[in-house]
């Protein structure tokens, strides 16, 4: 691709964004994402396939950054039930609090794509967000409940459709600070009110006695 049109397609996510965030995904007209960019609306679909496809292009780093992270924890949730018992019975509750934080923090420093995901994208392939990562942390949280259970250290062993919507909420929750446009300066306590009804939640649900 030349360095025109480089600057080009640069022009039109540029201007792209700024029409999605003020009229919405299914609002947004292509014509006047090419007026505003001063190019043609033929110029726009050589370089995107589509409305959605241009969307897309606006948001694709941060929602295959946020699924990629689902599948990680994933990894990580295959763990032992000795080194789970250390961290639950350590100070989980300002762990989570911190882990919560490190991605909200991402939120915040890519806020315009998120507020494209989260306020603004219904109509787009993208518009299932929330419910995209829920399926993916369920898994985690399925797994995690099930060690725990097996190897004694919970009581409790939910269903996992009860995860599912459990999980939805906290990720629900957790977005919701980007939806209300809650400033930066006042999401730690937000997030930590949000961390700790989950975290006893969760040990009150799986019947978690603390040591």
């Amino acid at each position: 691709m030349s360095f025109c049109s480089d600057l080009t397609r640069d022009r039109i996510l540029e201007c792209a964004k700024e029409e999605f965030l003020k009229k919405g995904f299914r609002e947004a007209q292509l014509k006047d994402i090419a007026a505003a960019a001063k190019v043609t609306t033929g110029a726009i679909y050589r370089h995107f396939e589509s409305k959605d496809e241009l969307f897309y292009a606006l948001v694709q780093d941060v929602y295959e950054f946020t699924l990629g992270m689902m599948d990680y924890m994933e990894e990580q949730e295959n763990d032992s039930a000795e080194h789970l018992r250390e961290v639950i019975y350590a100070d989980s509750l300002e762990h989570s609090y911190q882990t919560a934080m490190k991605y909200v923090g991402y939120m915040y420093e890519h806020l315009d794509e998120f507020r494209l995901l989260l306020k603004y994208s219904a109509g787009s392939k993208v518009e299932n967000f929330i419910e995209d990562a829920s399926v993916r942390y369920t898994k985690n949280n399925v797994v995690f409940a099930k060690i725990v259970y097996e190897s004694g250290i919970a009581h409790n062993l939910p269903n996992e459709l009860d995860i599912h919507i459990i999980t939805t909420s906290y990720i629900t929750a957790i977005c919701e600070c980007i939806m209300h446009d809650v400033p930066f300066e006042q999401v730690g306590q937000y997030v930590k009110n949000i961390i700790t009804f989950h975290h006893y939640g969760w040990y009150g649900l799986l019947g978690i006695e603390k040591e």
